[in-house]
């Protein structure tokens, strides 16, 4: 048994090794195609030298051995049979490739004891002879007896810049020869990089590391087998080709094992870098190409550290240049270089955010411990020894300090109190009063400290968080709505996001754009539109309880101020760490550039007016959009909504004027800037896709449909008082009307992605002012429904209680989710190949992190800085 299992890996092996061609013509290949070091330059005086060598009887030979296996195993058999330099006792020594295997094998048949089976050891040895052979016939260049490695006999590359010249050290002269095919094409590449415009730094290290490659030096081989290569699925735009970016920085490789050069380069420092070539590709992918990076071929190439991203993106040009293509022609656009861990020092900026990150942790421990200790355990022992005499009245100990617990427990045995002891003199009485309200100041500047510490407490926030009670009257199935809607974020993102780390981004997106199923993840757009309404809504029915409750009167600055506090505070801190700590997490071949904008802009997203920018590179924490228009349509929302608790008919026609000049300025910008009706395109050749998202998507006039639909709801169910029932026959046609609306919106572009009519700037201008509006009535058709009572089961779905508190952290997840899927992408080393199934694994992944992490940020930074406000303002913990 065990002699077929050695004899099945003998044939494996030597299958594999006779269908390797040798080293320098794979080399020389890639070099010539993708490789920047290996740029050749076709000039005529190389040509002219090259003939000769081309012509001679010595190259066809060698060219006839390479392709023919049988030749190869041939001479590798006879090779093994020769006899070479033998020892004192006349036997040859066992190279080192055949050591390895010959102790492997022989470990095989020896059962761990190489010399327990004289046919195992005798195989193995034959084995470990004909891999050796099969070694030296593949080495193109044979410099002489090998030498030990050391620095006495190897001629460094010169410290000036010049040419590197690696020259063994034998006993004798080396006979002179004609340059073989492989030392001529090598020393042309050379010559190439010396001749190019790089930095001399970066030519210097090329150059050695061509040397490396032509004596086989473990360290150049790791370089270029980290460098990308051409890969299958070329046919179907696979754009994707990072190489091996871990391979690159590794300090050891397995081929070291059994690759001992016969001389030895000093080894030169890597860097993984990122090519982008430009492909001429149809405008019909524009819109999937914006996606998952402009339709550029990304190439990692593992280069000297020395090349700049400059150099890498020149030698590029160089090599594209050199390469026959007809009239079809490649280009480097830009090169990127990601930073390692080590060249990306802590910052002043990050320290201080450490430093808050650990004060505000220290409140964190401070306040939970004190309510724990000083609250908690206290309240359980009092409750527990209650539960045990419950059926024992109590007294009052007038001699207990008045503290908070002047009761004590009766003995089980004590009489009870005649009727005379439980007549509290008045007198005694008023005096303690006096003496409370003495010390009243004292005791309230003690309790703001302690509620400040107790805003801080993970124990209490997160109960008010998971906890699934309601106030009388709330609006349930929002909750089920909001979640939902994050939930389709989520998947929304998921998808295009990962489309920029897939190998199969072009061929998956259009397989996919062309089911129907697929449109309601492709016009998931629409989803943020919903919590425009559910804003628009809860802004107008709650203004106008409050408003009838002080019959007109609003402290206009809590309004505002309320909002701002109630978003600001978490927001700035996570564009903080975005800014700073998250600097430091991400590195691959992924890592994407420093973000600038956030140093330069963030002064905008305080404001809430950085959707204002005109390039979308200039958005601080670009998903932020949403809290900008929001908060924008926020403050103009009183315009509405006064006059609709004053003048009914006068705050519906202003809420109706602001609908149609919303619908008409979406039209026009459409129709003007020729936006097709997603961002995954669907329009024809006339529309420009690159002008969706600064010119129409982000723009606050293009977006309040949906909030403004959302304030005429909340107006209605305030009069309603969440009572109308509605006659079934009505009901039901409204419910048809909503959900065919719906529908049409979310499946009306499936003719289009799928390769049938796409819309032309016309059509794309009536969609686009259309088709948010019409969405933001049909959910507002589905929240007035439920909360009068006329949903039936949709209702008792959303309203489930499990929804409360995720509504609760819909916002902290909104925020965070996009960092989430940052980290877990731009850590990806190699491409993903997409499928549904890893589509459905990654959103549910990505659904629950960010949840999670929402949690713990609604915790530690959102609900604290709510109870700070109530601390600030009393008025607003009494409502």
């Amino acid at each position: 048994m065990a002699r077929s299992i050695v004899l099945l890996l003998l044939v494996f092996c030597v299958t594999i090794l006779l269908s390797i061609k040798p080293v320098t013509t794979e080399f020389s290949y890639i070099d010539h195609v993708f490789n920047p070091v290996g740029v050749l330059q076709r000039n005529r005086q190389v040509r002219k030298e090259l003939a000769p060598l081309l012509h001679s009887s010595e190259f066809w030979d060698w060219t006839q051995k390479l392709n023919s296996r049988h030749s190869m195993l041939r001479a590798a058999v006879l090779s093994s049979n020769n006899s070479g330099p033998v020892n004192g006792t006349g036997s040859t020594p066992a190279p080192a490739g055949g050591n390895a295997i010959s102790d492997l094998f022989g470990a095989l048949f020896g059962n761990g004891n190489t010399s327990s089976s004289n046919n195992g050891s005798d195989l193995s040895a034959q084995l470990g002879q004909l891999f050796e052979s099969l070694s030296q016939l593949l080495r193109p260049v044979t410099p002489g007896p090998r030498q030990p490695i050391n620095d006495s006999n190897v001629s460094h590359p010169p410290s000036n810049g010049g040419l590197p010249h690696v020259i063994p050290t034998v006993n004798s002269s080396p006979p002179q020869r004609s340059p073989t095919p492989a030392e001529a094409i090598f020393d042309q590449i050379r010559g190439s990089i010396s001749m190019s415009n790089a930095s001399d730094a970066c030519k210097k290290d090329a150059i050695t590391v061509a040397y490396g490659l032509q004596t086989q030096q473990p360290w150049a081989l790791k370089m270029f087998d980290a460098s990308a290569k051409i890969p299958t699925d070329l046919l179907n735009l696979d754009l994707l080709w990072l190489g091996s970016y871990d391979e690159c920085y590794s300090e050891h490789t397995v081929a070291e094992l059994f690759l001992h050069p016969s001389i030895y380069i000093p080894p030169v420092k890597p860097r993984h870098c990122q090519v982008f070539i430009n492909l001429p590709l149809p405008a019909s992918t524009a819109g999937i190409l914006q996606t998952v990076g402009g339709g550029a071929i990304r190439v990692g190439t593992c280069l000297p550290k020395a090349c700049s991203a400059e150099d890498t993106t020149l030698l590029t040009n160089l090599l594209l240049g050199s390469i026959p293509l007809g009239n079809f022609s490649l280009k480097a656009s830009y090169s990127s270089c990601p930073l390692t861990p080590e060249e990306v020092p802590y910052e002043t900026k990050d320290i201080a955010m450490i430093a808050f990150l650990s004060v505000l942790g220290l409140i964190i421990v401070v306040g939970t411990a004190y309510e724990i200790i000083a609250i908690e355990i206290p309240k359980f022992l009092r409750n527990r020894d209650e539960t045990h005499d419950e059926a024992i009245p109590t007294t009052v100990d007038e001699k207990a300090p008045n503290n908070g617990s002047a009761y004590k427990l009766r003995e089980k045995n004590e009489a009870p109190p005649a009727y005379s002891e439980k007549v509290v003199d008045i007198e005694t009485t008023k005096t303690k009063d006096m003496e409370q309200k003495g010390n009243k100041n004292t005791e309230e500047k003690k309790n703001v400290i302690v509620r400040i510490l107790l805003a801080f407490s993970v124990y209490t926030n997160g109960k008010k968080i998971l906890s699934t009670s309601q106030p009388k009257g709330s609006l349930t199935a929002i909750n089920g709505i909001r979640f939902f809607s994050m939930s389709w974020v989520i998947l929304g993102h998921s998808v295009s996001f990962v489309l920029g780390f897939s190998s199969n981004s072009i061929k998956y997106s259009m397989d996919f754009l062309t089911r129907t199923s697929a449109q309601a993840i492709a016009n998931a757009l629409v989803s943020v539109d919903t919590f425009f309404v559910l804003s628009g809504l809860l802004t107008s029915y709650l203004l106008l309880k409050q408003m009838k409750k002080t019959k007109g009167s609003v402290n206009w600055f809590l309004f505002y101020f309320h909002r701002y506090w109630r978003l600001t505070p978490i927001y700035m801190i996570m564009i903080g760490l975005y800014v700073t700590l998250f600097n430091h997490v991400i590195f691959g071949p992924g890592r994407p550039p420093k973000d600038t904008a956030c140093e330069k802009n963030w002064w905008m997203n305080l404001l809430y007016i950085n959707n204002f920018v005109d390039d979308s590179k200039d958005l601080c924490l670009a998903w932020s959009w949403y809290l900008n228009n929001d908060m924008q349509f926020y403050i103009l929302s009183p315009l509405m909504i006064v006059p609709l608790f004053f003048k009914e008919l006068l705050g519906v026609v202003i809420s109706v004027v602001f609908l149609l000049g919303t619908i008409i300025t979406s039209g026009l910008i459409s129709y003007t800037y020729k936006i097709p009706p997603s961002s995954l395109g669907g329009g024809d050749e006339s529309t420009i896709p690159t002008n969706f998202m600064t010119l129409y998507y982000i723009r606050p006039y293009c977006r309040m449909g949906p909030y403004i639909c959302g304030v005429l709801t909340g107006y209605f169910l305030y009069k309603t008082k969440g009572k109308c029932r509605i006659n079934i026959y009505l009901n039901l046609l409204g419910w048809v009307i909503a959900t065919g609306c719906a529908c049409g919106i979310l499946y009306g572009l499936s003719d289009a992605f799928s390769g049938g009519h796409r819309l032309n700037v016309d059509e794309s201008a009536v969609y686009n002012a259309l088709h948010r509006s019409v969405w933001g009535a049909a959910v507002c058709w589905v929240i007035f429904t439920c909360s009068t009572g006329n949903a039936g089961f949709i209702n008792t779905i959303l309203s489930w209680s499990v929804f409360v508190p995720l509504s609760r952290l819909t916002y902290a997840a909104y925020l965070v989710h996009i960092i989430i899927m940052c980290v877990y992408y731009y850590l990806h080393t190699v491409p993903v190949y997409m499928t549904d199934y890893e589509l459905v694994y990654m959103f549910l992944g990505n659904l629950v992190l960010s949840y999670s992490a929402a949690f713990v940020l609604s915790v530690v930074l959102e609900s604290p800085f709510m109870a700070l406000e109530k601390i600030i303002f009393p008025s607003r913990a009494k409502k």
